[in-house]
Order: C-alpha cells, then sequence, then structure tokens
C-alpha cells in the first residue's frame, strides 16, 4: 500500500502542534482536525464533542480565551485560529486527547492517535530525566505566564 504525502503523519508535525497553555501542554481542535484529516465543526473533532460533552470536563478540554490566544500566537506566529468557520478553538490536554482518541474510529485517527499518546509519554519521560531541561522548561512557562498579565 502506497501512502501520499499528504497521509504521512510525522513526530515533527505532531510536536509542532503541542502547546503550553494554562500550565499544561494542549493541541487545539483545529490543528488536530487537519491531522485527522476531519472538517472542524459538522462530522468532525467539534460533532465528537458535542454529542459526547460529558466526557470532556474543564480539565480534559477547554475554549481558548483571548489571552490564550495570545499565548498560542508566541508560541507559533503563524498560527491562525480564526479560521473560516469562526468557532473559538478549544485545546484538549492530553487527558482529552486521550478520551478523543476513543471517540474517533477511522483508521486514520487510531494512527495519529496513537502517535499522539506516544509523543505525550516520551515528553513526560524525558523532563525528569533532565533536571536541568526541566527547571529550564519551568522557568520559560512562567516567563510566559508572567507575560500574559
Amino acid at each position: 500500500m502506497q501512502y501520499k504525502k499528504e497521509d504521512v503523519v510525522t513526530d515533527e508535525m505532531i510536536m509542532n502542534h503541542i502547546y503550553v497553555l494554562r500550565g499544561q501542554k494542549v493541541m487545539i481542535d483545529l490543528d488536530l482536525a487537519r491531522l485527522y484529516q476531519l472538517r472542524l465543526g459538522n462530522s468532525g473533532v467539534r460533532s465528537v464533542v458535542s454529542r459526547n460533552v460529558t466526557r470532556f470536563p474543564a480539565d480534559f478540554m477547554f475554549k481558548v480565551s483571548e489571552e490564550d490566544e495570545l499565548c498560542l500566537i508566541r508560541q507559533d506566529s503563524e498560527l491562525n485560529l480564526k479560521p473560516e468557520t469562526g468557532f473559538t478553538p478549544l485545546a484538549f490536554t492530553e487527558q482529552g486527547l486521550g478520551m478523543l482518541a476513543g471517540l474517533l474510529n477511522s483508521k486514520r485517527a487510531i494512527a495519529v492517535n496513537i502517535r499522539i499518546i506516544r509523543i505525550f509519554a516520551l515528553i513526560r519521560q524525558i523532563v525528569p530525566d533532565f533536571p536541568e531541561l526541566y527547571r529550564e522548561m519551568e522557568q520559560f512557562k512562567n516567563s510566559l505566564l508572567r507575560s500574559d498579565t
């Protein structure tokens, strides 16, 4: 089976879409819809969430505020948070991504979710092994939080 270039999702593609918001690593629904090759609204990521809203408490998923938007743009100046849909973006924490993974059943979504879960696990493993890197990440996170206020 041959894959088209646009069908391949690399670890780097996923890692480039992991942001820090409110002190947590998150992924935005806009990016997830692109990775899964789903629409954002009807019959896509948002419809799955709206049909299963009780599975996504605030520590699993939250709406991106204006403050959050500024923080995201500082992390990725090319990020387009106002696509043609006009939706306020949703941010999924690691737990929310796990919940979403259980609700999306396409072959592509399953493959992408496996990669996402492995990358988040790798991030958790690497940071404690490198205390200096952890301290630097904490300093960077704190500087971002200070600049947001």
